[in-house]
């Protein structure tokens, strides 16, 4: 995909699930009218649909809000989960692999915020659940497409990594004590181990980072057209994590709307 939104994929990797990506593009990229409003509000705005069709993955609610009952359950759950955390640690990699590119520009507060550095963590948590790292083989042809999309934004237009740092903030960071205490408790870890992707973070010290991204975000000199620019590639960052997400639960064992309990941490209006 360049950098305007155009797929480039090997067409021996083409498949229908992904295809179905250019269907979301042209919502994706649906004309964002210009407001004097700071961007943080325009990318929470702008963006909720498609937050909330990414909290509410079949496979996510089902892997933090699911039944998993006796040893056999809970072991088909936690390679659901290192199936998970092997998708992010791809994209966290990625991410920080080409955050050179962007270094020294007015990018720098948002992109080099130190709580997106979650690569080491997730290799910590990968150790500890299955004794080793790899991660390559194991990510999905969506896992790889958004990580293209990630060196390509970094290469042709750095701006809109600020669209996929926004995503990651939310969709990872702004859940993690949540799913944290369910990891934990699932699993019946202690002293932080396997958990230190999600960490521990306070209620305080999340209303203190969101205040953070947000401020940081405002502060951006952005073109009009740039803002805009962002705004479509957010939504399309959350549309690529819902495709994850999908593709983890095609024919997973176990994997089914839970009737209750997790529903995605916050809302899409936080």
């Amino acid at each position: 995909m360049s950098a305007t939104g155009t797929l480039r994929l090997p067409r021996n990797e083409q498949s229908a699930r992904v295809r179905r990506l250019s269907e979301s593009e042209a919502e994706a990229l649906q004309p964002v009218a210009p407001t004097a409003a700071p961007l943080s509000v325009l990318l929470t705005e702008g963006t909720a649909r498609a937050h909330e069709q990414a909290e509410r993955s079949v496979f996510l609610q089902s892997l933090f809000g699911g039944s998993w009952e006796g040893v056999y359950g809970q072991y088909v759950r936690a390679q659901h989960y290192v199936s998970y955390l092997r998708q992010l640690h791809m994209l966290y990699a990625t991410y920080e692999s080409v955050l050179p590119r962007a270094a020294r520009t007015a990018l720098t507060p948002v992109l080099l915020m130190p709580e997106l550095r979650r690569t080491d963590a997730l290799e910590a948590d990968l150790a500890y659940f299955c004794g080793e790292t790899r991660t390559e083989t194991f990510a999905c042809v969506e896992t790889r497409l958004h990580a293209e999309r990630l060196r390509e934004v970094a290469e042709d237009a750095p701006h809109l990594l600020v669209a996929h740092v926004y995503a990651r903030c939310v969709l990872d960071l702004f859940t993690a004590p949540e799913r944290s205490r369910l990891v934990a408790s699932a699993f019946e870890l202690e002293d932080s181990r396997g958990t230190l992707f999600h960490g521990s973070a306070t209620p305080d010290e999340l209303t203190a980072l969101r205040v953070r991204l947000h401020s940081r975000i405002d502060g951006l000199e952005l073109e009009e057209d740039e803002a805009r620019e962002i705004i479509q590639e957010a939504r399309m960052a959350f549309r690529l994590q819902a495709l994850v997400c999908d593709e983890l639960a095609r024919g997973a064992t176990g994997i089914s709307p839970p009737s209750g309990g997790y529903r995605g941490g916050f809302s899409a209006s936080q």
